[in-house]
């Protein structure tokens, strides 16, 4: 093979591996292809946290965050769907945590 033609083949055939690579991911990305993954709002599954309360604005969500964290209680804040808040605890912390958001709602 002469050695210009090596200068040509080298970058079609890399062109081509890239051109190749690029159609199998745009299958792999396609509509068709891509699993259902669920909606973790959409369930009440929040793994080993337990809502604590659960209000309409985001602010108040915040503000009972920060009540529990300053009562040494670690909370967290996840979307309830409509615009509903959760307030979320361990459940080794939520009798306690339910204690403490009672007056404060």
């Amino acid at each position: 093979m002469p050695l210009a033609s090596m200068y040509v083949a080298g970058p079609l055939v890399a062109f081509g591996v890239i051109g190749i690579l690029a159609g199998i991911l745009r299958w792999a990305s396609s509509s068709e292809f891509k699993a259902d993954i669920p909606d973790q709002t959409a369930t009440n599954d929040f793994g080993l946290l337990r809502p604590v309360a659960t209000v309409e604005d985001q602010s108040v969500a915040r503000a009972l965050r920060q009540l529990l964290k300053r009562a040494g209680i670690r909370a967290t804040v996840a979307p309830a769907g409509d615009g509903w808040v959760h307030v979320l605890v361990f459940e080794s912390e939520l009798d306690r945590a339910r204690r403490l958001t009672d007056g404060a709602i």
